[in-house]
């Protein structure tokens, strides 16, 4: 009971035991419940668990099986489980979420190590114990934070086996349909997710009872609380989708369906509302929807066009995003012209927005109609995806490693010839009416909507065409003074550098050289929040062309890393850490005129300066 004994155990077992060493961690997945902070903190520290910390290179994990052995060992009712979940829990809730997040990370290790074809059956038999251990965690007695880490796990692991998880889930749907009605909306998510991958384990017309059943919820005198409307909707969405996967839909059921989304869309609030959309975009996204019995053959956005403008209108931020991301969707395999100029005249509603979060839905939104989006429809609906900004890593990380070029052909289901006027519409209402606009908000919206393009669809012909065009366009908004429009017009002028080819490439620097006095005027770039000129963005432009290297200019503009573009308050020398990333090599003849720059800016008057530079140097 001693806390300081119980300190010197754990100090013990992180110091003197390699991270492999099963007992060990043991002992740090226990003391994640302590009652002392310290203890607490080092025992996250010993997992690697730690927020703060940064991800190890190379860090060995123990093999699943054998951590889960330990485990087992020590607790062996680890894995008793009942469908109503009224199981006790052995360890305090914490101790689970380490536990959990811990042989997360042994399951992800040794799944990067051996291929799908050399799986072997200990391996498989390990993951199942797993999938039973996320069972038991999911008791009533569970922290909120524990069933939404144990759900989110048992999704991870269908994202990468959805067989296993499928084989291993058919006998339990009705435990699943249970969780549809948890409190916590993440978990209810997580479980109509995993409801859509069991469901390619169950026969057709098991899966369609299921979404009759949950269909029948809406058509009750006295509706079911908040909870089960929310997991019902969600899980339509899913298992439909799956359904349609599979093969064509009954008929009636899937009119059924329809109907019952729309009549939520129309009569619920906002956020149900948003829900019943998204579910729809999930169908959209394996068919075209067809129009609804009693609607008099109008298309789905055409009878729903008046609420959805309502709700955009309005200021349930969640509610406007996931909607604008379902339009999108819904798109996909939409062939009718009037249905698309709907869904456009919708999204191009929001171009007055001043919420981020909003526009880089709608961009999103937008690179769904234009078509060529590197996201097949089971990414969606069968991974842990969340949405396209996530999945490329969207203003984080090295544009080398974008999610547009692991598809370098930008070919996929999604590249139909139909959505030409739609791509013809969207570059008119860009380049006519928002980057040029003399309202600061529609620029804004302009260039986010505008780098999504080239961010998600950059290898599609229509856009390889326009880079000249959209470089100048970025060319005029880099000295904007909203400082997402500026840090977003430089973070694009980097990425169409990297999509062009060797000659585009060429003629993209020439022109860039060109304009240089009046893109890198003294100001130009705007304030910084200290009130400063951004001048040191014009020194290293210069510095670039005394090196030899005027394509250099391109990485210096890459300002963007998620958190810059929307908090980052440390002015334009921040782009340099990511040349030394990128140029390697390009840079070390460079160095003996570089460092004592470096070194000159560390003691610049502009604080701001003087951190980005610290930050160029470690790079």
């Amino acid at each position: 009971e001693e806390s300081e004994v119980r300190f010197c155990a754990l100090r013990w077992a992180t110091s003197l035991f390699d991270f492999e060493h099963c007992p060990s961690r043991y002992i740090c997945m226990l003391g994640a419940s302590d009652t002392k902070l310290d203890i607490r903190e080092m025992s996250l520290e010993g997992l690697h668990l730690h927020k703060s910390e940064s991800p190890v290179v190379g860090l060995k994990y123990p093999k699943l099986q054998m951590m889960l052995d330990y485990i087992l060992q020590q607790q062996p009712k680890l894995l008793q489980s009942t469908e109503i979940g009224d199981q006790n829990l052995i360890f305090p809730s914490n101790t689970y979420v380490a536990m959990i997040k811990y042989l997360l990370k042994c399951f992800e290790s040794e799944l990067e190590q051996s291929k799908s074809s050399d799986r072997s059956s200990e391996f498989l038999s390990s993951v199942k114990t797993f999938c039973l251990l996320l069972e038991h965690s999911m008791s009533f007695e569970g922290s909120v934070d524990l069933h939404v880490n144990a759900s989110k796990a048992l999704l991870i692991i269908g994202s990468h086996m959805p067989e296993v998880l499928a084989s291993h889930y058919v006998p339990k749907v009705s435990w699943l349909k249970q969780l549809l009605s948890h409190v916590d909306w993440d978990t209810r998510e997580c479980v109509a997710r995993l409801l859509g991958i069991v469901s390619s384990g169950l026969p057709v017309a098991t899966s369609a009872a299921i979404v009759s059943e949950l269909s029948s919820l809406f058509s009750q005198t006295h509706k079911p609380r908040f909870e089960t409307q929310h997991g019902a909707l969600c899980a339509i969405g899913y298992i439909s989708a799956d359904i349609l996967c599979r093969t064509s839909m009954p008929e009636l059921l899937l009119q059924n369906t329809l109907r019952c989304l729309i009549d939520v869309v129309k009569s619920e609030t906002s956020v149900l509302a948003a829900v019943a959309m998204q579910a729809l975009g999930h169908i959209g996204l394996r068919v075209a929807i067809p129009p609804v019995d009693d609607s008099n053959s109008d298309g789905i956005l055409t009878a729903l066009h008046d609420k959805l403008s309502k709700i955009i209108s309005g200021d349930d931020i969640k509610a406007i995003q996931k909607i604008a991301i379902s339009i999108g969707h819904i798109c996909v395999n939409e062939t009718s012209p009037a249905q698309l100029d709907m869904a456009l005249n919708l999204i191009f509603g929001l171009s007055r927005s001043k919420v981020e979060d909003v526009l880089f839905a709608a961009g999103e939104a937008l690179s769904f109609l234009w078509g060529g989006v590197p996201v097949t429809a089971d990414i969606i609906l069968k991974t842990n995806y969340t949405s396209l900004s996530m999945a490329s890593n969207f203003l984080m990380g090295d544009l080398n490693s974008s999610v547009s070029n692991q598809y370098p052909n930008g070919r996929n289901e999604y590249g139909e010839d139909y959505h030409a006027s739609i791509r013809d519409a969207i570059t008119k209402k860009l380049f006519d009416a928002l980057l040029y606009s003399s309202r600061k908000e529609e620029r804004c919206a302009g260039t986010v909507w505008l780098v999504s393009l080239i961010k998600y669809c950059g290898h599609h012909p229509t856009i390889q065409r326009m880079l000249p065009e959209i470089q100048e366009a970025f060319s005029h908004l880099i000295g904007e003074q909203n400082e997402l429009t500026q840090e977003l017009a430089s973070q694009g002028m980097s990425i169409v550098y990297d999509l062009g080819d060797e000659s585009m490439k060429k003629s993209l620097v020439n022109a860039l050289l060109v304009e240089d006095t009046e893109v890198f005027q003294e100001g130009a770039l705007g304030e910084s929040a200290s009130g400063g000129k951004l001048n040191t963005y014009k020194e290293l432009c210069n510095l670039a062309n005394e090196m030899g290297q005027p394509d250099l200019i391109y990485k210096f503009m890459d300002l963007a890393n998620y958190q810059a573009s929307l908090n980052s308050k440390r002015g334009a020398a921040f782009g340099f850490s990511k040349i030394a990333k990128q140029a390697g090599d390009v840079l070390k003849p460079h160095l003996r005129s570089l460092i004592p720059r470096l070194v000159r800016y560390q003691y610049d008057p502009d604080k701001n300066v003087q951190l980005s530079t610290i930050t160029d140097g470690k790079s």
